[in-house]
């Protein structure tokens, strides 16, 4: 019969293994979609102004109505990630954004990565439903950036408080800011004054920085 003094013990030794089973290390891979299955768990929604959905082995956000922003989400919460991901304009405005989010804590809050067709770029936070832009008070331009529909490399890394954005392998900028530690990982979409922007994503890499 096992004493309650050894059930402690062998509770303990338990903890502390899962503890260290789940505790990733850097550069451990934490998610990879190719989005070749559509259940891979990313939103699957449509309507009047936008659908988000799997599209012949891209994921898509289509949007419809102006100054909108849409975004999907996947995986569990974590904490420090760099997310990598191909995202290109298909149609509709280059007057547009597109990147990912980190530390995703609910549909009010949460930090964007984006640029744009015609070669701009933030980083920003959603802070209790309000847009705030950390990188600089507007989006920036780059010529590291491809313009109209070219295939762009886009890198975020949230590490700590530090929060980095990279595209095609050149750093547009890097900032502070601690409101969010932790939360889901996401792609993000949006249109300005014009009407309608389509933007697919690809093979999209969640590693530990």
């Amino acid at each position: 019969m096992t004493t309650p003094a050894r059930l402690a013990v062998l509770l303990t030794l338990a903890l502390t293994l899962v503890a260290c089973i789940a505790q990733p290390k850097s550069g451990d891979v934490l998610l990879v979609d190719d989005f070749s299955k559509p259940e891979s768990g990313f939103n699957r929604q449509s309507d009047a102004d936008a659908i988000t959905d799997y599209l012949d082995g891209e994921y898509q956000i289509h949007i419809f109505t102006p100054n909108l922003n849409v975004w999907a989400v996947s995986g569990p919460k974590f904490t420090d990630t760099i997310i990598e991901v191909n995202a290109r304009t298909a149609g509709g405005s280059e007057n547009n954004l597109f990147g990912v989010l980190c530390r995703h804590q609910d549909d009010s809050n949460f930090y964007f990565f984006a640029i744009s067709a015609d070669s701009y770029y933030a980083i920003g936070k959603l802070k209790d439903g309000a847009i705030v832009l950390l990188s600089s008070s507007v989006f920036e331009y780059s010529d590291k950036i491809l313009p109209g529909q070219a295939v762009n490399h886009v890198i975020a890394t949230c590490a700590g408080t530090t929060l980095t954005l990279s595209a095609n392998g050149t750093q547009l900028a890097q900032i502070t800011d601690g409101d969010f530690t932790e939360g889901q990982i996401g792609l993000i979409a949006g249109a300005f004054d014009d009407p309608e922007t389509d933007v697919r994503f690809d093979n999209v890499l969640v590693i530990k920085p």
